[in-house]
């Protein structure tokens, strides 16, 4: 996962201890996911969905920014509906 992993799924940044994924993530992700914005939202779909089940099991209140954190920012990796992007077939 490189770097600024989170503490746990659902938990704040091992490294800046922001709520996960922190701004540096995001960015890092970008990069690690160039290209492939499909398995980039599959991969914060599932952190997401991970973190919401952690945060039960320790007992932790839902925390209501947890999905902007992880979806919100995600539309700028995949094309407007009805839009291609250069080298769709």
């Amino acid at each position: 996962m490189g770097h600024h992993p989170p503490r746990y799924a659902g938990g704040p940044c091992f490294v800046c201890n922001k709520p996960w994924p922190c701004f540096e993530r995001q960015l890092a992700s970008l990069v690690e996911f160039a290209g492939r914005g499909s398995l980039l939202v599959a991969y914060m779909g599932d952190w997401h969905r991970l973190g919401v089940e952690e945060r039960e099991r320790r007992g932790l209140p839902f925390d209501p920014e947890m999905e902007l954190r992880h979806l919100g920012w995600l539309d700028m990796v995949l094309p407007a509906q009805g839009e291609r992007r250069s080298g769709d077939g």
